[in-house]
């Protein structure tokens, strides 16, 4: 079957890839959070002695799934040096290099002897094991002697994946021995000492207390591919840092609650219980008193704002602030992020100490400049979830307005008064827990009496009137371009077109090389196209290089994955095309920074300025559904994919991830797929492991992001996650994939599964099309089969697989690719 494709076979860089790169670039300077600084930023001068595993071998983002194949990405090292940076330190970093590549290869080597071809079990491992760098040859005396100068960086660098999650030891959340005593060694012989961290999440930071002379400390993240010219604009003062945390960093592992417990650490990862309950990240620090290393939302600059109230409203149920923010420093420009949170009363039920509800990033303002913004959120965002009777609740008393720019940092501008309580809405219950379960108590709360002449308003019933949801199986769509195709296929036609096509396998008409899945190209000829699905959320992950022999086959130029490097040569002689035989074909792409470096820009524009320029690579190569954004909480910093998802707060989470969406859909039949529907927050076992936790913390924390998307970012795919969440597959989760995502939140799009979600001894796949999940990848003849048994044994009816099919016609003959082959 002849296939059509839109790369190119132009490998000159065009006008979008150029537009995208700034975005990125804006991106990477304003995602980067300064933790400490005593003066020693911007530097004075130009000359820096550069050292540590980050310096060259910067780390753009994470692996796995996540990753992005784009043109090039800038180092630290070669970013600054771009900008005019003299790195006196090349000698030192050339032996790291070497250092590098041997122990990189040694890696390989080591991991092809443990690499089954046969067992695809066996290949997926590839993905848990990442390489740790070296921590490259001591500094010495003559090396400061060399550099010549009182200027010096030094880049910490950890890497992370899909399917493995991070350890509490030396070289992955701890430091290193080495790293110790080289940042110990520079603080010591530079007068001005700037340590970098060029990690997907928090790091151990209880070494800063015991090092002297770190005058400086930079969280990167991982910036990708405009990264290391971001990084020496902030250095040298061009950029003023602007990003702000959005998780809390502990000063120890210790502090996290629950940790000893978390994924492989007790040594049973396929339980995962959430006993700290609401009380994640500042939710718990806050409300239990425990002194972090770095509160969520900080983020210093180089210059000074304040931040005031300029008036408290309320009207419709909704509040209001708006905030006067000055720059009230003398040199430099920057922006401020203005944070609002709310303190609830204590009553029935607990309650964390206080909740962030809205947010604003100022423009640049020049030293006097000032700028009023607006924060406002709905009162029922405050509401806690009673289990006694299934309702979301404001329970009465006075709901303190707290302002400022970390959740450490606020002054208390008003409050909100209900007289009695209101209860906003009515559900049947979800997910019930099969165990018992002992969450933690939180403290009785305490707060200071709210000062005269602040605002006081007053919310009643009327302001919110309760919403009493209803529960039913929605119908099968019976829109008349979709009816026309549905009546004319048998149940097992029906099966075909709900169990899509995976990486290597089955035949695609439409070929977007690099794309991670397809549905079905069978009926092409009856008028029903193949759509492509493509990785995310750092951008858009397809392959950059492939080659098209005569008869049309199209293979890659390099694996789609870094991991994969490590395949025995043979085998990627077999997968991979010859540039030097046939045709090129070009698709670049832009790596964007991760979703955690994102996040910390707090700039819901700038993310659908980033959701745009997504959509942008997704027209131009005919990408259908971009499987991101993945928006999982950060129960823990260890997870291994933390780097993919936003903030230990929902409604953080949420909005950003709203911004995106809309920037990505803003043309009928582009979609977003959010992931991973639901409570995915570690990676060890994840296909096993059963996330236990009461219903009112599964609301309020881990449902809250993905209502959001779909609520305010109209999201229009949903990718359900690996795990159990009480006992239930999520695929396979009636309660989730349908009472809450379509009779709650009135979600009209498609529900897939993740890749092999559904193997056996997993969920399955016939139960998947009565609970609601209506594509199910990547696919295969027993996939099939399942579906078709349950059938026959009347686990599921014709009208599941109907009504699922149906879901996937709708939103095929809205795609691109309907419309650029079928429908001209």
């Amino acid at each position: 079957m002849n296939c059509f494709t839109k790369a190119r076979f132009d490998d000159t860089p065009n006008q979008r890839e150029l537009d995208n790169r700034q975005v990125a670039y804006e991106a990477a300077c304003e995602g980067m959070v300064l933790l400490k600084n005593d003066g020693a930023l911007p530097f004075a001068h130009k000359k820096i002695a550069l050292y540590g595993p980050g310096a060259s071998m910067t780390i753009k983002g994470g692996t796995g799934s996540g990753e992005v194949n784009e043109r090039h990405s800038v180092s630290i090292l070669e970013g600054m040096e771009n900008r005019g940076f003299d790195i006196s330190t090349r000698n030192w970093i050339a032996k790291f290099e070497e250092s590098y590549e041997q122990e990189k290869e040694a890696y390989k080597v080591e991991k092809r002897k443990r690499l089954n071809i046969f067992k695809p079990n066996s290949i997926m491992q590839m993905l848990f094991d990442n390489f740790r760098s070296p921590g490259g040859p001591a500094i010495t005396e003559e090396d400061v002697r060399l550099s010549d100068t009182d200027q010096c960086v030094y880049v910490i660098s950890r890497q992370a994946g899909e399917g493995g999650d991070r350890k509490v030891e030396k070289g992955d959340f701890c430091l290193t021995d080495v790293e110790k005593e080289a940042i110990r060694f520079c603080a010591a012989h530079y007068d001005k000492f700037v340590l970098a961290i060029n990690c997907g999440s928090s790091i151990d930071m209880s070494f800063v207390d015991e090092i002297p002379g770190i005058n400086a400390i930079i969280y990167l993240c991982q910036l990708g591919t405009e990264g290391g010219q971001a990084f020496a604009d902030v250095l040298s003062g061009k950029v003023t840092p602007s990003g702000k945390l959005t998780d809390t960093w502990a000063k120890s592992y210790d502090q996290i609650p629950f940790g000893a417990n978390y994924s492989s650490m007790d040594g049973n990862p396929k339980v995962a219980e959430y006993r700290e309950g609401i009380f994640v990240g500042y939710r718990y620090f806050d409300t239990f008193g425990e002194e972090p290393a770095y509160p969520f939302g900080f983020g210093l600059s180089y210059t000074d704002f304040t931040i005031h109230s300029a008036g408290v409203m309320a009207e419709n149920g909704e509040i209001t602030v708006k905030a006067t923010v000055k720059n009230v420093g003398e040199v430099h420009s920057g922006k401020e992020v203005a944070q609002l949170y709310v303190s609830a009363p204590g009553g029935r039920l607990q309650k964390e100490y206080q909740s962030l509800m809205a947010f604003a990033k100022t423009d640049v303002l020049a030293p006097g400049e000032q700028q009023v913004v607006t924060l406002t959120f709905p009162m029922a965002a405050v509401a806690s979830y009673r289990e006694s009777d299934a309702t979301f609740v404001l329970e009465a008393g006075d709901y303190i307005l707290r302002l400022g720019n970390s959740s450490r940092n606020t002054t208390v501008v008003g409050a909100v008064t209900i007289e009695s309580e209101i209860i906003v809405s009515r559900h049947e219950h979800i997910c019930p827990l099969q165990q018992s379960l002992q969450e933690m108590d939180a403290p009785v709360q305490s707060y200071e009496p709210i000062a005269e002449g602040l605002p006081r308003l007053s919310v009643t019933a009327k302001d919110i009137p309760t919403v009493t949801y209803t529960y039913q199986t929605p119908p099968v769509r019976e829109d008349a371009d979709v009816k026309a195709i549905l009546d004319t296929l048998t149940v097992k036609e029906m099966v075909d077109i709900v169990v899509g096509i995976g990486f290597f396998g089955g035949e695609k008409k439409f070929h977007l090389p690099g794309s991670v899945g397809n549905t079905t190209s069978k009926f092409w000829d009856r008028g029903l196209a193949n759509v492509a699905l493509c990785d995310g959320p750092a951008g858009l992950r397809i392959q950059k290089k492939s080659t098209i022999s005569k008869d049309g086959k199209i293979k890659a130029v390099e694996l789609a994955m870094s991991t994969f490097d490590a395949l025995p040569g043979f085998v990627k002689k077999f997968l991979v095309g010859d540039p030097e035989k046939d045709r090129v074909l070009y698709q670049y792409t832009t790596a964007f920074p991760v979703t955690a470096a994102l996040a910390q820009s707090w700039n819901t524009e700038l993310m659908e300025q980033v959701g745009n320029a997504i959509f942008r690579e997704m027209e131009e190569y005919g990408c259908t559904y971009w499987l991101a954004p993945a928006i999982n909480i950060h129960r823990n910093p260890l997870c291994g994919r933390n780097f993919e998802y936003y903030s230990e707060d929902p409604r953080l989470t949420g909005l950003m991830a709203a911004a995106i969406t809309r920037g990505v859909q803003q043309e009928k039949g582009y979609y977003v797929t959010v992931k991973h529907f639901a409570c995915n927050n570690q990676e060890d076992q994840r296909t096993f492991s059963d996330s236990r936790l009461s219903e009112r913390t599964l609301r309020e924390i881990y449902l809250r992001a993905f209502e959001l998307t779909v609520r305010e970012g109209g999201a229009k795919s949903i990718m359900t996650s690996y795990n159990l969440v009480n006992g239930v597959y999520t695929p396979n989760s009636y309660d989730l994939c349908t009472k809450v995502l379509r009779n709650e939140w009135g979600f009209d799009g498609v529900v897939m599964t993740d890749w092999f979600s559904t193997n056996p001894g997993q969920g399955r796949n016939d139960l998947c099309m009565s609970a609601g999940n209506d594509l199910i990848m990547p696919g295969g003849a027993s996939f099939k089969g399942q579906i078709l048994r349950g059938l026959r044994s009347g686990k599921i009816s014709e009208e599941d697989i109907r009504r699922c099919c149906a879901n996937m016609i709708r939103a095929i003959l809205d795609s691109p690719t309907q419309r650029e082959y079928l429908c001209k």
